[in-house]
This record gives structure tokens, sequence and C-alpha cells, in this order.
């Protein structure tokens, strides 16, 4: 949104000002005397006098001759967008929180709860931003979770069909619920990116989750994904050091 909303703006701004001018020219006034509106030019202070843009067009293609000299009959604009030095504000910024339950014998993890509130500046489309932060959520959850790359000693994949490299379904995702915030950035429209939000916050809030619920166990887990192999072998070495230390009397 935000590089799509500079460039349409550059490329807007050249192609008003040369219907601007054809204007001008048409109703011999001066261009600060044309104001575009409900796709017509119309001089500002005489409402009655005033062309529409197609008028406008078919002489540009049919008639360039009528045109002054010298101005171009080109009615298409081409311009590039380069982001400013500012360009990082641009970017979406999101909170995410989580809950979960751990099944301490099998190592599985159950998401209970997610709710996601992300600042992506006016939206545009609101289904467009939650599928955005949907996707980039489960990616998150994937990388928390199941998706492991998987290789033998001598570096041959192991995990190469999705048997044996696990991607997040509908069983495994909760509902998200959004909270959306729409704070103007600097730019065009004031819209911000949607793709990062999702995916950068998720990783960390699910595997944050899986460790305060494991706490009082004393577990952390520092790899990813916490697959349910690796929950289970991690509970038993924090529980193996309990389990050697020799019995006194008073046990």
């Amino acid at each position: 949104a935000p590089m799509t909303a500079g460039a349409v703006n550059e490329a807007g701004t050249i192609l008003r000002n040369q219907l601007v001018a054809m204007a001008a020219a048409r109703l011999g006034v001066e261009e600060s005397e044309i104001v575009l509106g409900g796709s017509k030019a119309i001089v500002r202070n005489d409402a009655e006098k005033s062309v529409a843009f197609a008028d406008l067009a078919f002489r540009a293609h049919y008639e360039p001759q009528q045109l002054p000299p010298g101005m171009s009959a080109n009615l298409e604009a081409t311009a590039r967008y380069t982001a400013p030095p500012t360009a990082p504000i641009h970017w979406a910024n999101a909170t995410h929180a989580c809950t979960c339950e751990v099944d301490v014998i099998t190592g599985h993890v159950t998401l209970t709860r997610y709710i996601v509130s992300e600042d992506v500046g006016p939206m545009i489309n609101p289904n467009v931003v939650e599928g955005q932060i949907a996707g980039g959520t489960v990616q998150g959850i994937g990388g928390a979770l199941l998706e492991k790359l998987s290789y033998d000693d001598a570096g041959n994949p192991l995990s190469s069909t999705f048997v044996d490299y696990l991607l997040p379904t509908a069983t495994e995702v909760p509902v998200i619920e959004y909270g959306h915030v729409e704070i103007p950035g600097p730019g065009v429209g004031g819209y911000k990116g949607a793709g990062e939000g999702g995916a950068i916050g998720s990783t960390p809030a699910v595997i944050n989750a899986v460790n305060d619920a494991l706490a009082p166990l004393g577990v952390t887990l520092t790899t990813l994904p916490a697959t349910p192999a690796a929950i289970v072998e991690a509970i038993e070495q924090a529980q193996e050091p309990c389990l050697q230390k020799p019995l006194g009397r008073d046990h």
C-alpha cells in the first residue's frame, strides 16, 4: 500500500498537471484558475466554464493539432516511487498475545486463545489486512511448534515431504482475534505495510506462552520448533536431578 500509493501519487500528479494545462488552454484561463473534480476541469470562479476529461482526451488523441504549440498530447504518465529515508516508519507494528495448554505427558501444545493488535495505518480493505495478519500468524505458529528442516550426517534433507515437514492446519490454529489500530503514517494516504506484523510477533508469542506454562517444572525451551518430543525430553531432563538425588532418612 505505501509503495503503490507513492507511485500512483507521483504518476497522478504528472497526469493532473497535463490535464490542467490542456484545460487552461481550452478555456482561455491561467492554470492556477483550474480546479479538477467530478471528471471535469472547472474555472475556479466560474462554474459555467468547464470541460470534461473525456473532451480533453478526445482532443489529445484525435485533434492534437488543436493544442498550443509545444504542448504534449500525451495523457499517460509513468513514475517510480523511491522511499524516503524515513521509510521504516511505513512499517506495520503489532502486539501478539496468546495462551496455551501443554500436556506434560505427551508434550502436545494446544493454543487456547490468540489476539493480534496491529497498526497498519488507514485500512484500505479490512478483509485483506486480516488475511495478511492471519497468514503471518499461522506461519509463525508453524515455526514455533511444527516446522523443522532435518538433515542426515551427509547433509541430505530428511524432511522433504509434508509427511515429515509439518505445516500448521486449522486443527492447530485457534480463532485469531483482531484489534485494529489505524494511526496514519507520514506517507501518501498514511498507509503502512501489513505483512510484517503477523509473521514477526507470532513465533516469540507462542514459544513464550509455552515456556510460561512449563516454568513451574523448571523447563525453558530455547530451540525451535517446540515439538512434543522436544518438550517431553526437556521435562525429563529437568526431572533427572531430582530422580538421581539420594534419598535421606526423612524421605
